[in-house]
Parts: C-alpha cells; sequence; structure tokens
C-alpha cells in the first residue's frame, strides 16, 4: 500500500511568500512527518483473504440456527451430560448469538456467544462467555464448505486471548445435515501436541 500525501500553503498575500523565525523549522518538520507517514502506510500490512466481503457472508453459518440437543462427553472421564444449543440470528443475518446450556451432575453449564463475520480480517469473530469466569474470550475462525443445506461444512475457532504457550481451539463440523459436532481442545506446548477437553454431538431438535 502506498499514499500520497499533498498540502497546499497558501501565503498570506497572492503572490508572496511565507515569513517568520520558525518558517524553516516547520517546514522541515511537516516534511519529517510525511515521510513518517508515507513509510508507514507502505510497511502496513494488507488486509486478510476475504477483506470487504459483505456481511451475507455470513450465511455460510446459517446451517448451525435453530434448536439442537444432543450430550457433552467429557474427554477425561467418558462421563456425559445432556445439553442443548439455541442458535440466533442478529443484525438482520449478517451474525448470531448462541446459547449453551449442559446439565451436568455438579450443576448446569451456561455459556453464551456471539459470531460475527469480520470483512477487513476476512475471518469470523466469536466472543464467548460462560457463568464460571464471567468473561469474554476471542476467538477467529475460518469456514469450510457451503451454507445452507451442504453436509460437511467445517469451522475452525482459534483463540486469541490465550497467551504462550497455551493455546486452544473449537472445532465444528456438519457430519449430516442435521448434526453438528463441536470439539474443544488445549495445548500447553504452543500448538506442538493438543488433547481434547471435551466433544458435543447435537441433532436438530426441529428434525428429530
Amino acid at each position: 500500500m502506498t499514499a500520497a500525501v499533498g498540502i497546499v500553503m497558501a501565503p498570506a498575500e497572492r503572490g508572496g511568500s511565507v515569513r517568520g523565525p520558525c518558517t524553516g523549522a516547520i517546514v522541515a518538520a511537516l516534511a519529517a512527518a510525511l515521510a513518517a507517514l508515507a513509510a508507514w502506510c507502505g510497511s502496513a500490512p494488507p488486509p486478510g483473504p476475504g477483506a470487504g466481503a459483505p456481511a451475507s457472508a455470513a450465511g455460510t453459518l446459517a446451517w448451525t440456527r435453530g434448536d439442537w440437543t444432543g450430550t457433552r462427553r467429557n474427554a477425561a472421564d467418558g462421563t456425559e451430560a445432556p445439553m442443548t444449543v439455541r442458535v440466533v440470528p442478529i443484525l438482520g443475518g449478517a451474525g448470531q448469538t448462541e446459547q449453551i446450556e449442559v446439565r451436568g451432575a455438579k450443576g448446569t453449564y451456561h455459556g453464551f456467544g456471539t459470531e460475527v463475520f469480520d470483512g477487513q480480517l476476512g475471518r469470523w469473530v466469536m466472543m464467548y462467555a460462560n457463568a464460571v469466569h464471567g468473561r469474554f474470550a476471542r476467538y477467529e475462525g475460518t469456514a469450510e464448505g457451503a451454507g445452507g443445506t451442504a453436509e460437511g461444512a467445517r469451522v475452525d475457532w482459534w483463540s486469541t486471548t490465550a497467551e504462550a504457550p497455551h493455546r486452544s481451539r473449537l472445532v465444528w463440523e456438519r457430519p449430516k445435515a442435521d448434526r453438528w459436532r463441536r470439539t474443544m481442545s488445549v495445548s500447553d506446548d504452543d500448538g506442538k501436541t493438543w488433547r481434547v477437553l471435551w466433544n458435543d454431538e447435537l441433532v436438530a431438535a426441529a428434525r428429530r
């Protein structure tokens, strides 16, 4: 990216010149500032792939919208708990919210998230919080497969709030038209190895 910046300096009188003891210093300072601005513009990273994409790109997640029921399986001990997920479109369909309830033996887990396609980044952005920690975590995601009725869709979410060497990722998969598989994994060595925390297996409630 390059930038051209021009400044028109008008004299006090037409055809005259700008005078004053500080004129030279001011002009030098302006020249230095413009040079720095031009260098910054030239070195600024380009927007991500898909930059400027319309908000309707959020349609690639349309298959997740609605009510879902299923189970969450704890990968550590194999225990399962019934759960529900409700996904509702927002912003005229440009994004969505999801509400999660997992009814475990020790109580009910509540989670809430929003997902919106960021045209500048060319990626999805998710903000997610649960009732346990009470603070939002930020994820960025990329989607594969068409929206609507297509099977085989996949979305990979990566945490942008985790601090190295800790990493977390969430994978959404659509093995069948009415199925939704969600897998959460974490890494303690900056992504070299991963361990699964839990798996969700969901069925679209309206299609049961």
